[in-house]
């Protein structure tokens, strides 16, 4: 089955968020976690404590007892967490020094938990990073060392109605040229939008900013210290999404809340969405699986004039440093991100592995819709890996709505978002 884990990234966001409102980190920094130190190839031993969140959650008992039979000395206790209870619940567990051995975490959580000195840095060799698709391994670093394996990503490409398009004459676009004639198309064979973009809604960051990036925009420079909202580059990206709607491509109210575009969808009334791999169950869910066979088309995002970066999320394993079996949690994480334990995981849950080599078999490597994925996360890219990007995304929202609304040129919008981010800073 495929899972919503945009839902599941923005619980867990918000929550971390909530804890850390204000200016982000104290000017006090706290001590980094000691050097990873190296852990062996001898079974693990034991039992080893596990936080997981969702549906993740629910499976990982399944997947554990594998490693248990690989492991007859190990035995793994799996917790299950509500994603809207994660954030405080690992806040509170490192300021107490009460931890269990290891967490999953929230792509864009990580740099908010490992500011605390709670978590253990990756283990020297503990994995290769190389073999991750280069989005993911972004999103587990701060201040210079990894403090998380990837587990699995998701990403957002263009879905269409094929019947639509066969019928207009026209194919996929590939290029920000080639976007708007053929949405203008499928607007022709009765549709009323031709595509559904986020317009203010928690979450609206992830379904514009990448249209800063396609321009080549950067959100804050290398050195991690400095938003840079206010270039060309992301005048152009935000320009860009503001002609959906100025030309009626686009409805400014677009939707609020997971599974509302799917019914405008399926009537034809909206002839196409940017969304993950969930989306292919809630169009079966909506329409039947013959439309979602029929009628449905998937296609990777446009080329803008730099490239066609979407957002990446997704999860990661992390150790906190009070962890009481510190080499079984890090040997059951190594064997986690392994490609063949990855695709035994997606088989269990849906999940995309975020290992490359992982999708070269089975359905991983011959389903047309996961083929679209798979070249999706070549160019995906994560938000700012900053404890105080929960923080700038609000503003983002906030100020996008405004665009989407026709309240603020992108101009302005730039200027406020710029102005508040620099306010807010980076927490470096």
């Amino acid at each position: 089955m495929f899972t919503p884990t945009v839902a599941k990234t923005l619980v867990g966001g918000l929550a971390v968020a909530l804890l850390l409102t204000g200016c982000g980190r104290s000017e006090a920094r706290p001590t980094q976690a000691a050097a990873g130190a190296p852990i062996d190839t001898k079974p693990a031993g034991g039992t080893i404590t596990v936080w997981a969140m969702g549906t993740e959650g629910e499976l990982l008992p399944k997947l554990a007892a594998q490693f248990s039979q690989a492991n007859p000395g190990v035995k793994v206790q799996v917790t299950a967490v509500p994603w809207q209870d994660y954030a405080k619940k690992v806040q509170t567990a490192i300021a107490s020094g009460d931890t269990p051995d290891a967490t999953m975490v929230g792509a864009v959580d990580l740099a908010a938990f490992a500011s605390t000195g709670g978590l253990d840095k990756v283990p020297s060799d503990l994995v290769d990073f190389n073999v991750f698709y280069r989005g993911a391994v972004q999103s587990t670093t701060f201040e210079g060392a990894e403090y998380g394996v990837p587990w699995y990503v998701e990403t957002r490409s263009l879905f269409y109605r094929k019947d639509m398009a066969q019928a207009a004459g026209v194919s996929a676009p590939k290029t920000w040229d080639e976007y708007g004639p053929f949405l203008k198309a499928l607007q022709k064979q009765g549709a009323k939008w031709g595509l559904s973009l986020p317009t203010g809604a928690t979450g609206t960051w992830q379904g514009v900013v990448p249209f800063m990036w396609q321009a080549g925009a950067q959100v804050m420079n290398e050195d991690g210290t400095t938003f840079t909202f206010d270039t060309p580059e992301a005048l152009k990206g935000l320009e860009f999404y503001r002609s959906f709607i100025a030309s009626k491509i686009s409805s400014p109210n677009g939707p609020v809340s997971l599974g509302e575009i799917e019914p405008q969808f399926v009537a034809g009334s909206t002839a196409a969405l940017i969304s993950g791999p969930w989306e292919v169950n809630l169009l079966k869910s909506a329409g039947g699986a013959s439309f979602v066979d029929d009628k449905v088309g998937i296609a990777p995002l446009p080329s803008g004039p730099k490239s066609n970066a979407a957002y990446i999320g997704g999860g990661q394993w992390a150790v906190f440093k009070d962890a009481k079996n510190r080499e079984g949690a890090w040997k059951f994480i190594r064997w986690m991100a392994s490609p063949d334990v990855q695709r035994t995981w997606y088989d269990l849950s849906g999940d995309l592995p975020a290992i490359e080599s992982a999708w070269n078999e089975g359905k991983l490597a011959t389903d047309a819709t996961l083929a679209v994925f798979r070249t999706q996360l070549t160019t995906a890219q994560p938000g700012p890996n900053t404890t105080t990007w929960r923080q700038v995304t609000a503003v983002l929202d906030a100020e996008f709505e405004k665009v989407a609304k026709g309240v603020s040129s992108p101009q302005a919008a730039l200027r406020e978002i710029q102005k508040k981010a620099s306010a807010i800073g980076t927490g470096a």
